[in-house]
């Protein structure tokens, strides 16, 4: 039981523990988890653009050639990745308006964000040798810096939720995570039932061997 109780604690630690182990795309496919995109249009485009294996991969797990498309609507989509083991592609915004919208404050901080695309921000192309290169220069410097941008941002964009603790919700541990421990107890209880069974033979062969000796000695005393 000691060993039960040990073991269950350390599972329910390791679940509670936010996870930052998925930084980036390479993580991202060699971890088990389930890969499916938003159901929209664009979608169906993006993942064919890209040679690279690494897009390659996530494609293909996404869109198998033999089976059902992994693709959800964005409640569905937002949902599984609430219950774990779960990435959707999709843009940002929208998935972080639901997760605002669905998710408790605690799991909030398991959500980590992979640039699929390797996406940067827009520039404002300008002519080489532009007399209004340094007036465009300027005014952008004062945009940022006044908080206009920010303030815009703020107001069209939705930025990443928040984590407000360190620890995720509790988690339940069910038998199928005890798995390995009642395993490993089973086998304890067999290894000590042979091992008794083993025992209490030897000692009724040494009994026997006992009275045997005990038996030839009176004959021979006789």
């Amino acid at each position: 039981m000691a060993l039960y109780a040990a073991y269950s604690a350390n599972i329910v630690v390791l679940l509670q523990a936010p996870s930052d182990s998925i930084r980036n795309l390479p993580q991202l496919t060699g971890a088990k988890i389930t890969l499916a995109a938003n159901d929209v249009d664009y979608n169906y485009f993006v993942f064919n653009q890209s040679m690279d294996p690494l897009h390659l991969s996530v494609r293909d797990r996404i869109f198998p050639e033999s089976g059902k498309p992994k693709v959800y609507s964005l409640a569905d989509g937002v949902e599984r990745i609430r219950k774990g083991l779960f990435a959707l592609h999709s843009v940002a915004e929208p998935v972080y308006r639901q997760i605002e919208a669905t998710f408790l404050e605690s799991e909030k901080c398991d959500i980590s964000i992979v640039d699929y695309l390797v996406t940067f921000d827009s520039f404002t192309p300008v002519r080489k040798g532009s007399p209004y290169l340094e007036l465009i220069r300027v005014v952008h410097k004062q945009i940022r810096e006044s908080g206009i941008q920010s303030a815009i941002r703020k107001r069209y964009l939705v930025s990443k939720p928040h984590c407000t603790t360190k620890m995720s919700s509790f988690s339940s541990v069910g038998l199928l995570d005890m798995r390995p421990v009642l395993i490993l107890m089973l086998y304890g209880v067999a290894i000590s039932v042979t091992i008794m069974m083993g025992e209490i033979v030897v000692h009724k062969l040494i009994n026997r061997h006992k009275r045997i000796s005990k038996v030839k000695m009176m004959k021979t005393l006789r």
